[in-house]
């Protein structure tokens, strides 16, 4: 079974509480957390996951150099807002996830060598971007 949580970083400042919580440390209230960024680092320490099984979904540079600054791999997901950043380090963009009989992935950088990704993104093309 693939364990999927979600892990957000929006704040560069909390690469050190992920470096932390990747190294296997439990996590004090005085670390500089916001409520709102805990359960998401929470949840990758319960998973108990090696960095380079993770892979962080994110939609602006911000969030890409908080993933990238804590050793994990990136995909992001543009929005009218951050279309124009710079997303060098990540190992995927599209224009979105896509959704089946919805909106389609369109894939605007691949970085990680992904196959073809067909409409959607699946949990395969997700895999795929993990460092080899």
């Amino acid at each position: 079974m693939l364990p999927i949580g979600e892990f957000k970083i929006s704040d560069r400042r909390l690469e050190p509480v992920a470096a932390k919580v990747l190294a296997g440390e439990r996590l004090n209230a005085g670390d500089g957390l916001a409520l709102y960024e805990t359960h998401d680092l929470l949840a990758l320490g319960w998973l108990g996951l090696p960095a380079d099984h993770v892979v962080v979904i994110e939609d602006s540079r911000n969030g890409l150099l908080a993933a990238s600054g804590a050793g994990l791999a990136c995909v992001i997901t543009v929005n009218d807002f951050t279309s124009d950043e710079d997303f060098s380090e990540a190992a995927l963009v599209v224009s979105a996830l896509g959704d089946p009989g919805g909106e389609q992935a369109v894939v605007i950088e691949n970085r990680a060598g992904i196959p073809e990704t067909g409409d959607w993104i699946t949990l395969a093309d997700l895999a795929n971007a993990l460092p080899h």
